[in-house]
């Protein structure tokens, strides 16, 4: 039986929902596949096959009619009640006589309204960190080995990956033990205040007089598609 929170919070849910409607002889709540998530504590195993194989069969029966929705059936010793909740099914093991009010209110009141706390308290899946565009003082360059590659300083590369380090690559890092390797900056956008932009390759800076003056080094073939001189300022973010 799985013992994730999520299961030990349904299942004391189960055990207050049992002490307060008595006719309720057990409660266990199963996966879509057939798998026990959670139920009562105080049943004893031989009692859980045999709810499972109760479940087996009721998920059998309702096929049968289309439905999964809601299933219930007397047997000598009682009734079985299966409820489809979002995903899951509810599983409930009552007297003959059992309040139907109750049932309804158990099925389709208290469980989803748990499962929909649960669901509102679950934290979200952090999302990688953004980071705002720099800007950036153009200087351009030329000649046959130019190419169409900007060239930027090599503390700003890495800033930007390790700003924007995914915080699940850093929490699997943890777990296996294994490096996490800042992802490499290999585009950039360029934005001008004139409204163009682009997308283009990047490399490290190759000349060390312009390291550390907050520059980019620009093609000028470059800079005239994006109608924009040396000395000029442009907004730049790294392109994941």
């Amino acid at each position: 039986m799985d013992r994730d929170p999520s299961a030990i919070a349904l299942s004391n849910a189960i055990t207050e929902i049992n002490k307060a409607y008595p006719d309720i002889k057990n409660s266990f709540i199963f996966t879509k596949n057939g798998t026990l998530l959670t139920g009562d504590q105080e049943t004893d195993q031989q009692t859980i096959k045999s709810i499972q194989e109760s479940f087996e069969n009721l998920k059998e029966k309702a096929k049968t009619i289309g439905s999964l929705e809601s299933f219930t059936i007397t047997t000598k010793n009682g009734k079985l009640t299966l409820s489809s909740i979002k995903d899951m099914h509810l599983l409930l093991a009552t007297s003959k006589n059992a309040d139907k009010n109750h049932i309804y209110s158990i099925t389709q009141v208290i469980i989803p309204t748990i499962l929909k706390t649960m669901e509102a308290l679950a934290p979200t899946e952090p999302q990688p960190q953004i980071t705002p565009p720099k800007q950036l003082i153009v200087d351009t360059f030329t000649g046959f080995f130019a190419g169409d590659s900007v060239q930027i300083d090599t503390e700003i590369l890495n800033d930007w990956a390790k700003n924007n380090d995914d915080p699940r690559a850093r929490v699997k890092a943890a777990i296996t033990g294994e490096p996490n390797i800042p992802e490499i900056i290999e585009q950039v956008k360029i934005e001008t205040f004139g409204g163009n932009s682009t997308l283009c390759k990047v490399k490290e800076v190759d000349d060390q007089n312009m390291k550390g003056k907050n520059m980019i080094r620009i093609p000028e073939k470059l800079c005239k598609t994006l109608e924009i001189n040396k000395g000029d300022l442009v907004k730049v973010e790294p392109a994941f």
